[in-house]
């Protein structure tokens, strides 16, 4: 009775450890796709999530905030003019980088997306002020595009 014990546990056992290689096999196999753009945004589950909100009942922003107006002021990091990459709020074009900064008009809820989709290299932005109640996005709040579309969430005020 022990013996066979052991024996089924010793089976057990190897089948364990051939499952643990073929995965670790697996992972490297398939590491080196996860590096390219187009096979890594079908495979990542948290790349197809960004910048989706939640559904359901939950809602980062008060309606009572709705109403409340400021401003978001976005500035490239590494280059000076490039026209062609905008600033949506809420889907419609609000600026475009015709000098290395802009400067938004939104209320609570707006939704920032900055479209990077002209230019194939990466561009970085950052949030260089903010108005006196904005407590998202913050100030120095970075953000880069790689020939994609970027979200900088949905303004909230404090």
């Amino acid at each position: 009775m022990g013996r066979e014990f052991f024996k089924r546990l010793e089976r057990w056992e190897k089948r364990l450890q051939v499952f643990v290689v073929i995965l670790f096999s697996l992972l490297v196999i398939l590491q080196p796709f996860m590096s390219r753009d187009p096979l890594r945004f079908y495979m990542s589950f948290a790349e197809k999530m960004e910048g989706v909100p939640l559904s359901g009942h939950f809602s980062a922003v008060n309606n009572q905030d709705r109403g409340r107006v400021g401003y978001v002021k976005i500035e490239m990091q590494n280059y000076f003019i490039l026209p062609r990459a905008v600033v949506s709020v809420n889907g419609e074009d609000a600026a475009a980088f015709e000098e290395r900064d802009v400067l938004l008009t939104v209320e609570a809820g707006d939704e920032i997306v900055i479209d990077g989709t002209a230019y194939p290299y990466p561009i970085t932005f950052q949030v260089s002020s903010v108005s006196e109640g904005v407590c998202w996005p913050p100030v120095n709040y970075q953000v880069s595009t790689d020939s994609s579309r970027v979200s900088l969430g949905k303004v909230k005020f404090e």
